[in-house]
């Protein structure tokens, strides 16, 4: 096989991303002049609610509010203009209130608004070609300096919030009003809020562009997510990426798991919600934590925003006022992966001089109420949070119980405030009782201990700290130095910068040829032409040759030497071994000869109107451990795709495969083969010896230089199966099919 047209020596990023965009945020939060246009004075009406929520909110920050009306000359005592074109100064955001926006957001654009938010629906979700030309227009008025927010929105943006929380504070992105507002709620828990903004169908400004600047706000402890879909991918993928880099998890709940959460996410904002399995390969990526519920993004956080990241393994001490919840919680932590270490033999021997014989002094520890209520408990606590294998401690209050409840909460505060303070651990308490009116669950909320209502959530919410605290510690952006701002690489420091992200680049050898094969062909490329572009990117392929006469079949099969493989060429036979196109273990050049003109008849009467280039004389390979599949394919929104899993037969049949999207690297690699159920065959089973692993994220890597690079021109890329060999004998693809894109 010819040596890769890659340069694996020189690892960089396969390709500039698009960057995100630079938005003159100020604007919008900072503003001089805010119109609103529809405006009126009309009692009980909702445009004069909101008239006066405008004023009142944005007037607080010094800003001029001016109504636009064309007909009357002033709003409840504010003078009114008749039209945006008529303001006496450029506005730095005009909110549009009335049924018809689109005239409106003209006049704004063509005095230079900063910002124009329209509340007004009727565009694209309603899936009409008038709905759906609206928004076109939308669109159009958005190419320019003017960012637009909505349509389909409310003015959520500019609510204020409870100040003087303790922690971080909470950032809310909601494609739905409603779906926000239980978010903002958990106020009452202590979490501060720091900005609520529903984008509605996101015709210009989308998640991407928020997410990215609340990553560089200081303060900001955690991102809040409802949503139905991204516009960009890409987008999404470079805004997640700075919030890993600024320690910023993001908690999401996204819709559509289901056909019928689908259908309703395009019903109501036009959003295309793309393959589930490939959004959370995505999120895994990029350590977004999925959640299926409000109540889990409201707890888990405030558990980011109250406790902070981690600085080690994760482990947690468990503090129980009974035998039964210890071990329920522990049983959680186990189905959950979450580590509760053993105490070192000095924190067990200092537990015991205050916690009785007959109860359990290791993790987790049974007080079984007896010390709770004294002030030695406090003690405990203390002992328990300073083992050193021990990151945070979680106590379950499981009742109210007066004189054990409240003194329990107390001494959590107590840790809790040393802890805000620098100089301790944090803490996490469960208050599982349905009562609420307590005097001890008030002062919790009160002083920002992270809270939970119930076990499972906790535990759920304990490991995601955990491991986003290690993603943190261990986390390699996948974009080059100068992604997010267009910069590029343009000094040596950059240049090894980029080298940390780990992906080879493909050589200028490797993209010509590559453009000129996908060229040749109106459809699929035949087995052979596919398998010459993987090999241009440094594929391994199977060696081979296309022949078109029984001489030269046994001439190609003599020079392999046998056993071969023979296999009807033709891009038009996708499947050929189900049609009988495919002789494995030919053995002597009679056989040869035979099965040559066996596939041929076989090819002509099958498949009468399919093209044929050929027969394929191919060495087989004999020492494969497992086949895999490895594909390339188009998942909106974020484009390219790589897809693993078990090969050969077994890939419809047990649809064991993961996903991953350029640019990851090595480790991201490893991490598709090692999520699959299949890995158990690579690892070595029922004593056949380990696949080569390695040389299967070299090849998966390899195919992502070839996605990046010309993974646009694809539509469809199958290599099924891949051998996979003995551990240190490498892999090898037998059979490819490429669909340029047309």
């Amino acid at each position: 096989m010819p040596e890769p047209d890659v340069d694996s020596a020189s690892p960089a990023a396969p390709e500039r991303a698009p960057a995100l965009r630079r938005i003159d945020w100020s604007r919008l939060f900072s503003p001089r002049v805010v119109a609103v246009v529809g405006a009126t004075d009309t009692e009980g009406s909702p445009q004069r609610a909101q008239w006066t929520q405008v004023r009142e909110r944005l007037g607080a920050l010094g800003a001029d509010v001016v109504p636009v009306h064309p007909k009357k000359p002033d709003i409840l005592g504010v003078r009114a203009y008749p039209s945006v074109a008529e303001l006496p100064a450029d506005p730095d955001v005009v909110v549009v209130l009335v049924r018809d926006p689109l005239p409106a957001v003209e006049e704004a654009v063509a005095r230079g608004a900063g910002f124009v938010i329209v509340f007004s629906a009727g565009f694209a979700e309603l899936g009409t070609a008038e709905g759906d030309a609206a928004e076109a227009r939308l669109r159009e008025l958005a190419a320019g300096s003017t960012r637009i927010i909505g349509p389909n929105t409310n003015l959520n943006i500019f609510e204020p919030w409870q100040q003087g929380l303790p922690g971080r504070k909470l950032a809310i992105i909601t494609q739905s009003g409603y779906q926000g507002r239980p978010i903002t709620q958990g106020q009452v828990l202590g979490i501060g809020i720091e900005m609520w903004a529903t984008l509605g169908n996101e015709t210009d400004i989308e998640w991407a562009d928020v997410a990215g600047h609340l990553a560089t706000r200081p303060g900001v402890g955690v991102i809040a997510t409802y949503v139905e879909g991204f516009q960009d991918g890409r987008a999404f993928m470079l805004a997640a990426d700075a919030c890993v880099r600024a320690g910023i998890p993001v908690i999401a709940i996204k819709v559509g798991r289901s056909e019928e959460g689908r259908a309703m996410a395009a019903a109501h904002t036009g959003h295309l919600t793309g393959p589930d399995a490939v959004h959370d390969a995505v999120f895994d990526q990029y350590g977004v934590i999925r959640v299926d519920d409000i109540d889990e993004v409201i707890e888990i956080s405030g558990l980011f925003c109250h406790a902070g990241l981690l600085p080690g393994a994760g482990g947690v001490a468990v503090y129980a006022m009974s035998g039964g919840t210890a071990s329920h919680v522990a049983d959680l932590c186990g189905l959950a992966g979450v580590p509760v270490p053993h105490f070192t033999p000095e924190t067990v021997a200092a537990l015991g001089e205050y916690i009785p014989w007959y109860l359990k002094r290791d993790n987790p520890v049974d007080s079984g109420g007896v010390i709770t209520a004294r002030p030695e408990n406090r003690r405990v606590l203390e002992i328990m949070l300073d083992d050193p294998n021990v990151d945070v401690l979680f106590a379950p209050i499981t009742g109210v119980f007066p004189g054990m409840s409240d003194a329990l909460a107390r001494d959590l505060i107590a840790l809790h405030e040393r802890a805000q303070a620098g100089e301790g651990k944090p803490v996490v308490a469960a208050w599982t009782s349905p009562i609420r009116d307590d005097d001890a669950y008030r002062a919790l909320c009160a002083a920002g201990v992270p809270l939970f209502h119930s076990f499972g959530a906790a535990v759920r919410g304990l490991g995601e700290l955990g491991r986003f605290s290690r993603l943190v510690r261990e986390y390699r952006s996948p974009f080059a130095p100068g992604a997010e701002t267009g910069t590029g690489a343009e000094t040596e420091a950059d240049a090894e910068a980029e080298a940390e992200a780990g992906v080879p680049r493909p050589s200028a050898g490797a993209t010509t040829r590559a453009r000129a094969l996908l060229a040749t062909r109106s459809g699929a490329l035949n087995e052979v032409d596919s398998k010459q572009l993987l090999a241009a990117y440094g594929i391994p392929v199977v060696a081979e040759r296309l022949t078109t006469s029984p001489d030269e079949a046994v001439a190609t099969a003599t020079e392999l030497g046998f056993p071969v493989v023979l296999k009807i060429a033709s891009a038009d036979i996708a499947h050929k071994s189900d049609l009988g196109l495919v002789a494995v273990g030919v053995r002597d050049a009679a056989d040869v000869r035979a099965a040559y003109a066996r596939l041929t008849s076989t090819a002509r009467t099958a498949a009468p109107d399919a093209r044929i280039d050929g027969v394929v004389v191919a060495e087989m390979v004999t020492d494969a451990v497992a086949e895999v599949i490895l594909g390339l394919s188009h998942q909106p929104p974020f484009g390219p795709t790589i897809t693993f899993g078990l090969g050969g037969v077994f890939t419809e049949v047990f649809a064991d495969v993961a996903f991953a999207v350029p640019p990851f690297d090595a480790d991201r690699a490893r991490a598709v083969i090692e999520s699959t159920r299949g890995v158990r065959l690579l690892r070595g089973a029922r004593g056949r010896p380990a696949g080569d692993i390695d040389a299967l994220v070299e090849t998966i890597m390899r195919l992502q230089v070839l996605a990046v690079d010309v993974g646009d021109q694809i539509a469809e890329l199958d290599i099924n199966p891949v051998m996979v060999r003995p551990a240190g004998r490498g892999v090898v693809a037998v059979d490819a099919l490429v669909i340029p894109r047309r």
